[in-house]
């Protein structure tokens, strides 16, 4: 049985008006369906929770390594959060906290959450590393937008890529990763590189659950394919 690894938006989880319990409970759904196919290893992101408490302790603090540890346990309380909602299944009891625990769960459990792993490596880039210690070649990165742009989408002349390879990317990648606790973009640079590395084909999609599993069943959907 092969893997899926997920990178989970925090956006898809964490908003300003709480956690968005219905688009976990749609997601637990239709994952259901492809557990008998699919083993899976889903990385959730921080959202707006993650933000909110970054952007209000740089008040009193300015150690960006400090920021990061709190943006990685606000993940993890995501994770937790969403990991409840999946309690049906062959879910691995606990977040998972390091890779070494990664690997144990993985052999054991169909279903493996984890947040934040380090300082300064985003969830995304965590998601790339759980391909590699899984041996998957499949990461589905959820988030508010299925496409990425060659530029910031809220530049007008800003051009909608389909299907990109690698290096091209990690070019759009370095635009707009400032490598700063708390930041919000579409793909980082750490992640983009090391999907590179391992050969990882990276499928952008959003909330569209129809998409989404046509992303899963290796499919055609909208959205932003990079191999």
């Amino acid at each position: 049985m092969n893997t899926i690894c997920v990178s989970l938006g925090g956006s898809m989880v964490s908003r300003k008006t709480g956690v968005n319990v219905s688009y976990i409970r749609r997601l637990a759904k239709l994952l259901k369906k492809h557990v008998n196919k699919h083993r899976f290893i889903i990385t959730v992101g921080g959202g707006y929770a993650s933000r909110l408490y970054i952007n209000s302790s740089r008040q009193i603090l300015t150690n960006e390594a400090v920021l990061d540890e709190i943006a990685i346990a606000i993940t993890r309380i995501n994770a937790l959060i969403v990991k409840d909602l999946f309690s049906d299944m062959d879910v691995y009891p606990n977040v998972v906290t390091d890779l070494n625990e990664l690997r144990m769960a993985h052999k054991s459990s169909g279903i493996v959450f984890l947040g934040g792993l380090l300082p300064g490596i985003s969830t995304d880039a965590v998601a790339t590393l759980t391909c590699e210690v899984s041996g998957s070649k499949t990461l589905i990165n959820i988030s508010e937008d299925s496409y990425i742009y060659d530029r910031p989408p809220t530049d007008k002349s800003a051009r909608r890529l389909e299907s990109v390879s690698h290096d091209r990317l990690i070019e759009v990648a370095a635009i707009r990763d400032s490598r700063v606790a708390g930041s919000n973009f579409v793909f980082d640079l750490v992640a983009a590189k090391l999907a590179k590395r391992g050969n990882i084909e990276v499928r952008f999609v959003n909330d569209d659950m129809e998409q989404l599993e046509l992303a899963l069943s290796d499919k055609k959907y909208k959205g932003t394919v990079v191999k």
